[in-house]
């Protein structure tokens, strides 16, 4: 397929590079998928680069910026790594620049294309945008600022973990997500808990264990008195416990299981659901009754009286069922 539309790239190009102006969304959206997607088979690059970085800086219509974005980002995870450095740079400032940006589509979207070209940015240029923005102090600054900067760190980790825990910046990447995890700001904190289920999921990958402070966090964050924090921690523990990866140990599950199984009993409808979901990735159940039962082994009689009453009432029906393949990445639109 891909040798078979070559001759045809510079009619597609046009085509759908016009869609990115379209007036409805959906269209838009589909165009900035079908750029991501042709521009693996281009050789040259760097044009469509240039025109939809002249496009952002110069659209006034904030709904057509913000999907131009998301094509920047799509082409970049496709080509990144083709882009002559001289625009690459260029697209990391004018990025930088839109991190405090007073719409939260257009600073989520910005986030979320920065975070993309941390993969394919040189070693300086990461430890610049790393030590002057994502990773620099954040008292005095505005909030707008800490909360993209936030979303760019965080999913920054999730598109480039080799580069973001390399030992050269693993400590301060932990420290700074579980400092914006724990802001005052509801945005920024949710920002920060999706980052430390980027981190969990690097963990698990890597088959080693959590670090202490990091599960200890997403205790407090499933103990929090907001649902909106509450929710995001069970998000992110069903997400990066899915099925393929090998289980956390039965200690390091227990009391993370125990807050999970006490937001069974919320008053939020959607907590209630998501820990039930949580708690069937993180005992993977899908694949079986292993870790349940050697968890429910080490479990103290009034937990495992919840997870046996939770197990009847739920958790069996819903290990029946296929695992959802929700989008966890909120700066990328839909």
């Amino acid at each position: 397929v891909e040798i078979a539309l070559k001759p045809f790239l510079p009619q597609l190009q046009t085509t759908f590079t016009k869609a990115l102006q379209d007036s409805n969304r959906a269209v838009r959206l589909k165009a900035a998928d079908a750029l991501g997607k042709l521009i693996v088979i281009h050789v040259k690059v760097d044009p469509l680069f240039t025109e939809l970085l002249n496009g952002i800086r110069s659209s006034d219509d904030s709904a057509i910026r913000d999907t131009m974005l998301q094509a920047l980002r799509f082409v970049t995870r496709g080509a990144g790594a083709k882009v002559d450095a001289a625009i690459r740079r260029n697209i990391s400032m004018v990025l930088l620049g839109m991190l405090g940006h007073d719409e939260d589509a257009t600073r989520m979207a910005s986030a979320g294309c920065l975070a993309e070209l941390c993969a394919f940015l040189s070693e300086e240029e990461l430890s610049t945008v790393l030590h002057q923005h994502l990773l620099a102090d954040v008292s005095g600054i505005d909030w707008m600022v800490r909360h993209g900067r936030s979303l760019a760190l965080s999913v920054a980790v999730n598109v480039a973990p080799s580069r973001l825990c390399s030992p050269k910046y693993y400590n301060s990447v932990q420290e700074m997500i579980l400092s914006n995890a724990t802001a005052d700001r509801i945005p920024i904190a949710v920002s920060g808990i999706r980052g430390m289920g980027f981190l969990m999921k690097y963990h698990m990958e890597g088959g080693g264990n959590l670090p202490p402070k990091l599960s200890n966090l997403f205790i407090k964050c499933l103990q929090n008195s907001s649902s909106d924090i509450k929710l995001v921690a069970e998000k992110m523990i069903w997400w990066a416990n899915k099925n393929h990866l090998p289980s956390l140990d039965p200690q390091t599950i227990k009391p993370i299981l125990k807050a999970l199984l006490d937001n069974t009993k919320d008053k939020n409808t959607s907590v209630r659901a998501y820990s039930d979901q949580a708690i069937v990735n993180l005992l993977k159940m899908r694949a079986g009754e292993e870790v349940l039962e050697s968890v429910s082994k080490i479990l103290d009689a009034a937990s495992l009286e919840l997870l046996n009453e939770s197990c009847r009432r739920s958790l069996k029906k819903l290990a029946g069922q296929a695992d959802s393949d929700e989008q966890i990445d909120d700066t990328i639109l839909t």
